[in-house]
């Protein structure tokens, strides 16, 4: 039966061997407990849409990526603009603080 299922993935629902193959204990076992024709339809769907799913990402990951480091470099840069007007604020702010003239205590 598990060998059958198989067949159905590839044919039926475009799942490639190299996936499929691997599936073979999972499927016996499955199998062995004799789900219903529903049962198997929603196994057999939930297979093939994560057949799918590994599918579209092999071919975007690397441009993902490209695009997350892109955008990361970038709020890099606005924060480091940021620290700059900061420190200026903080040196103006420094400068204008007087320290208090020390005074002498007399008793």
């Amino acid at each position: 039966m598990a060998k059958k299922w198989l067949h159905v993935l590839e044919a039926e629902f475009g799942v490639g061997p190299e996936f499929s193959g691997h599936l073979m204990p999972f499927l016996e076992w499955f199998a062995d407990q004799q789900p219903s024709l529903a049962e198997r339809e929603k196994i057999l769907m939930g297979i093939a849409a994560a057949y799918r799913s590994c599918q579209g990402g092999q071919t975007n990951s690397v441009e993902e990526v490209r695009l997350l480091l892109a955008e990361f470099a970038t709020e890099l840069k606005k924060l480091d603009e940021t620290l700059k007007v900061l420190g200026v604020y903080l040196e103006r702010v420094r400068q204008r603080i007087k320290r208090p003239a020390l005074r002498r205590v007399i008793h």
